[in-house]
């Protein structure tokens, strides 16, 4: 898929994750009084948000390249995280909550209507955080690590602040917490497919074949590409491609990056510009050859 429809899908996937946890959601407000307190109630919720969203989010990658082992380790990466991010989260929104209630806002009026708000969504925020960071964990990638810190900070927040106004506006219509579950997925896939692409170091676009006019950011260190579904660009729709066959490595200098193409396999040659080569520095608009598919590099 092209990047713009990776970014749609992020937000798909955010969409779904907050329809899902909806169900669970009612399910646990209609027991609310059998938690022991409120408290462990509120950590109950976070858990039961995180395993969705992380469940969720970790499955876009291995559905976008498609490549189940990757979608099932995701899912469970995902998952795990979600359970520590939701626990996290929803500990620091009652933080925020007690420091905003003894030192900040001592009115009624104002504490309910900005900071009761205001110090949930700080708590959405550090669950957005863990959610935005699974793939990067699943992965073992900084980059992508980076990526999901900036991109579940930013989406966590905002989608946050906007499902506690619905909340606060429309307390007892279960319509109002459907819609505010699915702006905070939905803005959780945005940010995180909007900083995604600002972070990136490139695109590889493909020009022929079954894949033709998909795109690939480069959006990590080290990207290994060929046959094998345990690359990071797998093309086994194309012949003459070896398992392990090149890799991208980005070497950062002051103020910019070269992207490096280098072969991983003798036996299998890789060209640039239809020259043959064992290490190259891509330039815009360059044309990769591997096996019988090409790919064009660019910003």
């Amino acid at each position: 898929m092209s990047v713009l429809m990776r970014r749609i899908f992020l937000c798909v996937i955010g969409l779904l994750a907050g329809l899902a946890s909806w169900p669970a959601l009612e399910t646990l407000l209609m027991t609310q009084s059998s938690f022991p307190s409120l408290l462990v109630f509120s950590v109950f919720i976070g858990i039961i948000f995180g395993v969705f969203m992380g469940g969720f989010f970790g499955s876009g990658e291995g559905i976008i390249i498609s490549v189940k082992k990757k979608l099932v380790s995701g899912i469970a990466t995902g998952a795990v995280i979600g359970i520590v991010g939701g626990t996290v989260g929803f500990l620091a929104g009652q933080a925020a909550l007690f420091f905003t209630g003894e030192y900040l806002i001592h009115s009624s009026r104002n504490f309910n209507t900005f900071g009761f708000p205001v110090s949930r969504a700080v708590g959405w925020a550090f669950l957005g955080i863990f959610i935005g960071m699974v793939e990067g964990v699943r992965a073992g990638s900084f980059d992508k690590i980076k990526v999901g810190l900036a991109g579940g900070l930013a989406g966590g927040f905002i989608g946050g602040l906007g499902l506690e106004y619905f909340r606060l506006l429309l307390p007892d219509i279960m319509l109002a917490r459907l819609l505010g579950l699915l702006i905070f997925g939905g803005f959780i896939g945005f940010f995180y497919g909007l900083i995604e692409d600002r972070m990136s170091f490139g695109v590889l676009r493909v020009l022929n074949g079954r894949l033709r006019g998909k795109e690939f950011l480069v959006n990590q260190r080290r990207l290994r590409i060929g046959g094998s579904d345990k690359n990071d660009i797998r093309l086994d729709e194309y012949q003459d491609v070896a398992d392990f066959h090149t890799e991208l490595r980005v070497n950062r200098k002051k103020g910019d990056f070269d992207v490096v193409l280098k072969n991983l396999d003798t036996q299998a040659p890789a060209a640039v510009n239809d020259d043959r080569i064992d290490e190259h520095i891509l330039k815009f608009n360059d044309v990769i050859k591997i096996g019988t598919v090409k790919m064009m590099y660019k910003f």
